[in-house]
């Protein structure tokens, strides 16, 4: 396939992705408006302990076998045998998590002061149960570039869980009706993709060596310690201040997941694709790798401008507080676009025991100096430790990957969007009205963006250098 061919089909992928996230984790933020007003404020912070729940077992179910697809399938001589190992691992993996939080569900509930009803527990378990198995399949699709199958049933478990949800919140069901939508629209999604790729999942498997597992254990230790650095603060403050106060928290940090979520198709176009950018074409790997904070701040910014006429239109006036919370998230998240995309040494080398070690000391800081500083100065102080945890993870995994992978990125690109987006935090901060400054920032960083697009889309060849040659020349000749 020529050049060209290969850029339509990579960006018909990225289209298939972005329709795919926008419903599959989209459809959450649509449901936020009527979820808001069912519940209580307190009820909305019992499903967000849920939700934090979730994404701790979700880690530990998965182990790390997402990644290790990624990793070793371009090494091997068949993807398909990496990827019957993986999804075998996964399923055996799920099945043991599952049986054993069924048995130990009621004595570990009973120690904790803020626990959720158990029933609610136990469909949580089913929820995350099927959507372990389904993240091989998942990464599976996107790593043999087959975006529209991972489209359609992502698609469809998201259509799915929505109505269900809208049906049983409705009927007076709250958070247990939520509960039982996830299980439900998981495990059809489930069931579906096993027997419609049913002749895929048998066949011989590629044996694990000790460096295969290695790998995952290092992905599921880094993994868990980056949860200890983005939603473990969700447990310090329910036990602090109250689940009513977690729901302001949680409901301002909605606003910056909308931001990962938009990164999103990029994110996972990306990650399929880095390490074999890496070996067949390191230069324009990093300009990618550029180009995605780029992308990723340009995202934020506009967050910063629509976040108060979006609060004010999704949730209850009750949660206003929440709108001063919003720009310290987006400030957050554009120092994890630059841990993201600015780390490939860490996981390259070392077996990502670097990752391990970059995520388990940021972890352990924010934890640590964010109990200290929520009893002290409450959530300002949570808010200032978790920004310099940001960026000294950010700093930590740059340092660290430039020594063992030297990568020359193009960091000129990058003074727009820093000034922009700092501007905009700035005007965000100082003033209440909205002004006409974010709008023409947000059109200088599109223009911006859309010529750095232009120089990837051209290769290698300098071309926003090569046109201005051009003119200079044109101008220099006309004066002589």
């Amino acid at each position: 396939m020529d050049r060209a061919g290969t850029r339509m089909k990579s960006a018909k992928e990225m289209l298939l992705y972005v329709v795919a996230i926008f419903m599959l984790k989209g459809l959450s933020f649509i449901m936020l408006p009527m979820v808001t007003r069912f519940l209580t404020q307190a009820e909305y912070g019992q499903l967000n302990v849920l939700v934090s729940m979730a994404a701790v077992l979700s880690l530990l179910m998965t182990f790390g076998l997402g990644e290790a697809l990624f990793r070793f399938a371009h090494t091997s001589r068949s993807t398909d045998e990496v990827m019957r190992q993986c999804l075998f691992l996964s399923t055996l993996i799920c099945c043991v998590m599952l049986l054993l939080g069924q048995l130990l569900l009621t004595p570990i509930l009973d120690i904790v002061s803020f626990a959720p009803a158990p029933t609610d527990v136990r469909l949580l378990l089913i929820t995350l149960t099927a959507g372990g198995i389904l993240t091989v399949p998942y990464c599976y699709f996107r790593l043999t570039h087959n975006a529209t199958a991972f489209a359609i049933f992502s698609i469809a478990q998201g259509a799915l869980q929505t109505c269900l949800s809208v049906c049983f919140l409705l009927l007076g069901f709250g958070i247990r009706g939520l509960m039982y939508s996830g299980a439900i629209s998981a495990v059809i999604i489930l069931v579906a993709v096993l027997i419609h790729y049913r002749a895929t999942w048998f066949g011989p498997k590629m044996a694990f060596n000790r460096t295969h597992y290695q790998y995952c254990v290092f992905i599921l230790l880094s993994s868990l310690c980056l949860y200890g650095f983005n939603g473990a603060e969700n447990w310090l403050v329910v036990a602090a201040l109250g689940a009513e106060q977690l729901a302001l928290f949680f409901a301002a940090a909605q606003f910056g997941l909308m931001v990962s979520v938009a990164f999103e198709p990029f994110r996972m176009w990306w990650y399929a694709k880095r390490f074999q950018y890496q070996e067949n074409d390191s230069e324009k790997g990093a300009q990618y790798a550029l180009f995605g904070v780029q992308l990723g701040m340009f995202l934020t910014v506009l967050m910063l401008i629509v976040a108060p006429t979006l609060l004010a239109v999704l949730l209850p006036a009750h949660f206003a507080p929440s709108l001063s919370y919003i720009p310290w998230f987006c400030l957050i998240m554009v120092a994890r676009f630059h841990a993201e995309l600015l780390n490939l040494g860490c996981y390259l080398k070392k077996s990502a025991s670097l990752a391990l070690f970059v995520n388990g000391t940021t972890a352990v800081y924010l934890l640590v100096a964010g109990y200290i500083a929520l009893a002290h100065w409450e959530l300002n102080g949570l808010f200032a430790v978790m920004i310099s945890a940001a960026f000294i993870r950010a700093i930590l995994f740059f340092t660290i990957s430039q020594y063992l992978l030297p990568l020359a990125y193009p960091f000129r690109q990058l003074a727009w969007s820093w000034l922009i987006f700092l501007v905009v935090l700035g005007q965000t901060l100082v003033f209440e009205s909205q002004s006409v400054l974010p709008l023409m920032a947000v059109f200088i960083n599109l223009v911006a963006i859309v010529l750095n697009l232009i120089v990837l889309s051209v290769g290698h060849q300098p071309f926003i250098k090569q046109c201005y040659q051009r003119i200079a020349g044109q101008v220099r000749g006309k004066l002589a």
